[in-house]
């Protein structure tokens, strides 16, 4: 297996290793949408963004979303 391939497992699998960490966000979020519409990939980033954090944890979870989202994803689905 080639380095590239091994990080795009690890991306892939980032929810299964990180989920307390992604459910934690999801949790936020939900809290400020209200149950108004569903999860969009942009509202983690947006939290991220607006909370300043710059651990590794929450890179590879900007990783994860954007893997997402070029595959077409829209609306979170775990």
């Amino acid at each position: 297996m080639t380095l590239n391939q091994k990080n795009i497992e690890e991306i892939k699998n980032f929810p299964k290793e990180n989920f307390a960490l992604l459910n934690e966000i999801l949790n936020r979020i939900k809290q400020n949408l209200k149950e108004k519409r569903e999860i969009m990939y942009s509202d983690i980033i947006n939290l991220i963004i607006r909370k300043g954090d710059t651990e590794e944890k929450f890179n590879q979870l900007l990783l994860w979303r954007n893997y997402k989202r070029r595959l077409g994803e829209i609306t979170v689905k775990i």
